[in-house]
């Protein structure tokens, strides 16, 4: 695993990614925006990345909040919109921290997990061109997107150990 903070092309980097528990993302979200929530999707030895189709880079699924909505909420939703799985049994997972730059800001995302025994169908939609399972023992590609990729290895890392 790469020492944090780690950087993309674009400059924003992963600051850290902090192992809590939901009951203290909740205490989280309650003094810090947590905007948005992102999906390690993981089947035999391989994490699900998909194509984006705005940032044109290989990424985990996931997206921003809804009004009302909490982190587990959206992460099901995006998770559904952007790949068809339909899971609503997530695993909350840690609590992810940006500095972004376009604009600049710090941001909290909330990410969750889910084994699947099973290869499931996926849906090529408008935000997801395609998807590959993508071994998080491989090097990151040019076009993978390094701050989520790190994110899939930690995650997947610490469901086993």
């Amino acid at each position: 695993m790469a020492a944090l903070p780690i950087r993309d092309r674009a400059g924003n980097a992963l600051a850290d990614l902090r192992f809590i528990t939901e009951e203290e993302l909740a205490r989280l979200v309650e003094q810090v925006p947590v905007p948005a929530s992102l999906v390690v999707v993981s089947h035999a030895d391989a994490v699900l990345m998909m194509f984006d189709s705005w940032r044109k880079q290989w990424e985990l699924p996931g997206g921003t909040r809804e009004p009302g909505e909490t982190t587990r909420q959206a992460a099901v939703r995006e998770l559904r919109e952007e790949t068809g799985i339909h899971v609503v049994d997530l695993t909350f997972a840690a609590v992810a921290e940006f500095d972004l730059t376009k604009p600049e800001r710090r941001e909290l995302l909330a990410v969750y997990r889910v084994h699947l025994q099973v290869v499931p169908r996926l849906t090529v939609n408008d935000e997801a061109l395609d998807f590959r399972w993508w071994p998080p023992s491989e090097p990151v590609s040019e076009d993978m997107s390094p701050l989520d990729a790190e994110i899939a290895r930690r995650v997947v890392h610490s469901s086993t150990t």
